[in-house]
């Protein structure tokens, strides 16, 4: 440990306390200022990327009301580009404090900080990012790795602020309910970033194939696991877990369906500087994990596999062949964070190891494989319109011009069961 490390740690107990409350108290100094009627502001993982559904909503927005003054959170220790037209304040910056203080609208796809109060005359739109998932999410968690009472009271102050949770399905409704505690307008309109996959132009996975250098002629397998919390407390990050053997399922792919394959791996943001020893194993494999937009990488996909992560179910909007590929799921669901599903509820072949997998490429019945589907899509009231973006943005611009909005509130308060 460093000179640096060790009056670091000395000082931390004394210093984070005494930051927190200059930060806590500036920002409501801010609050002083006025409400700006026309400015958005929107976040992502705490700035770290521009995707998910306030991507999209910004999209449309900007499209609908071009003089809107739309600014981004953005962590400045990631790079990635944005629109022209979009302005960016850097994530925990007072300027952030200030841009918050005096925003219109917020809109969030996690949850913002608990110290975060929003004012009269403000919205707060939050969409979450899950929709369909496996794996629980933070007020469901029951493994050993379950959220902190920290997190929890972070949690609950987002969901008392939110005006509105956007819902893709009543499988997430009842988590906003049952788990968020949530008694507020829930609007089933379904998830922006996928109005892309339900839509399912060829042009959107044509760019993505031009940008990465694929030939279009290739048939494409994305490779897309999630992150694992036990990771935060080993120090050293066990990548055993994505032992995909990618030659091989390459050449069952190839058996299974013809044609040339290239594949694709994409892993969790937090895994980056993890994942050399497996980009290095496998050379000819291309890693899309810097790619920023995941939703055309899927509209480039032909065939995807994951573990736990609800990108699965985006994928299956465009009904290609899914797979899921766990080899922890016990220790998933026991020590870490507690799963909705088993796996073998779902409707995606399930493998525990690269000799299942195999296997299940080569007997995949894609008319069994659809009719699962659907029956799933049903059973979880899924409800994706292929507009949700639209939509939402067009009550934005009403909230803008002072309009009166409302919000339809098509799930029921009372619990419902999962």
């Amino acid at each position: 440990m460093t000179v640096k490390q060790k009056i670091w740690r000395i000082t931390r107990p004394v210093l984070r306390p005494m930051g927190g409350a200059i930060i806590v108290g500036l920002f409501y100094l801010l609050r002083l200022f006025p409400i700006r009627k026309n400015k958005v502001i929107a976040c992502v993982s705490a700035g770290r990327r521009y995707d998910d559904n306030q991507k999209f909503i910004m999209d449309e927005l900007h499209r609908l009301r071009p003089d809107v003054d739309v600014v981004w959170v953005k962590d400045p220790k990631y790079a990635y580009a944005l629109p022209e037209w979009m302005r960016t304040v850097n994530w925990r910056s007072w300027r952030w404090l200030y841009e918050y203080a005096t925003a219109k609208i917020w809109t969030n796809n996690c949850i913002e900080p608990a110290y975060f109060s929003k004012r009269r005359g403000q919205l707060y739109v939050e969409t979450w990012h899950g929709g369909l998932g496996i794996k629980k999410v933070a007020p469901d968690m029951t493994g050993q790795l379950a959220y902190s009472k920290r997190e929890a009271a972070t949690l609950k102050n987002a969901v008392d602020m939110a005006d509105v949770l956007i819902s893709n399905s009543d499988h997430l409704s009842v988590i906003y309910r049952q788990g968020f505690k949530f008694h507020g307008p829930i609007w089933k309109c379904g998830y922006p970033k996928n109005d892309m996959l339900v839509r399912n132009d060829p042009g959107d996975g044509e760019r993505a194939r031009r940008e990465l250098g694929i030939p279009m002629t290739h048939k494409v397998l994305l490779y897309a696991p999630t992150w694992r919390l036990r990771f935060q407390q080993e120090e050293r990050i066990d990548m055993e877990v994505y032992n995909l053997d990618m030659q091989r399922l390459k050449r069952a792919l190839t058996e299974r369906f013809g044609g040339e394959w290239t594949m694709l791996i994409r892993f969790h943001p937090d895994l980056r500087l993890f994942a050399k020893g497996c980009r290095e194993a496998h050379p000819d494999v291309m890693d899309v994990t810097d790619y920023q937009d995941m939703q055309r990488l899927l509209m480039a996909a032909d065939v995807m596999v994951s573990d736990y992560s609800s990108c699965i179910f985006d994928a299956a909007l465009r009904r290609i062949p899914c797979f899921t590929y766990a080899t922890d799921f016990c220790q998933y669901k026991d020590e870490e964070r507690g799963v909705y599903y088993e796996m073998e509820e779902l409707p995606f072949p399930y493998a525990t190891n690269n000799d299942e997998l195999e296997r299940n490429v080569m007997a995949f019945d894609e008319e069994d494989y659809l009719k699962k589907w659907d029956a799933f899509t049903v059973r979880m009231g899924l409800n994706e319109t292929g507009h949700a973006a639209r939509d939402i943005a067009e009550k934005m611009a009403d909230f803008l011009d002072g309009k009166e909005v409302s919000w339809n509130n098509d799930y029921p308060v009372q619990n419902q069961s999962l």
